[in-house]
């Protein structure tokens, strides 16, 4: 194990596969965006040996970067309502390589104009380099985890369409994961 020190002066034990990464995703914060009663608590500590577990099951690079970003996450203050970090890291535990590459393109397909509606046509546009059955696959994974749900509804001509509805959860995981916004 790896201690990080910055951390508000507190030392975090960090496994070495996911120190560098996270001294990365911690790297320039400013110490007014970091939640120090948080990462002083029994909570941030279940929090680090999660990311710790899960560190050690990593299968590719880009999951291990995800994994340092999300308790980079857990470490920052956010407004109301906050993400439930420990459970956003239990879904960034069980992400597969694939499902994690799918997630991240989600966000890239919501409408620019209205990104907050959180629906994507479940026929809609497949991201480059995905078929449409790899693509559905992935989201059907996503849907497992609880990220996403598929729903009826009324569409712009009043005809009936099945979408995928991001859940709140979702956005809890895509914030602590620094997926938008000025996460870490």
């Amino acid at each position: 194990m790896a201690v990080l020190g910055d951390m508000g002066g507190l030392e975090v034990p960090v496994s070495a596969r996911l120190s560098p990464l996270l001294a990365q995703a911690l790297a320039g914060l400013e110490a007014d965006r970091l939640d120090s009663a948080y990462v002083r608590s029994a909570a941030f500590r279940a929090n680090v040996a999660q990311a710790n577990r899960a560190a050690e099951i990593a299968e590719t690079d880009g999951k291990l970067a995800l994994i340092a970003r999300a308790l980079a996450g857990c470490a920052l203050l956010h407004p109301a309502p906050t993400p439930d970090r420990f459970q956003a890291l239990r879904i960034v535990e069980g992400l597969s390589a694939r499902e994690m590459d799918a997630l991240g393109e989600v966000f890239d397909l919501l409408d620019p104009i209205d990104p907050f509606a959180d629906t994507l046509p479940l026929r809609g546009r497949v991201p480059l380099g995905w078929s449409r059955l790899e693509f559905e696959g992935a989201l059907g994974g996503l849907a497992g985890l609880g990220l996403l749900s598929r729903e009826d509804r009324t569409g712009s001509l009043d005809t009936p369409e099945r979408v995928w509805v991001l859940t709140p959860l979702a956005r809890g995981v895509a914030t602590l994961c620094g997926f938008f916004g000025d996460g870490p």
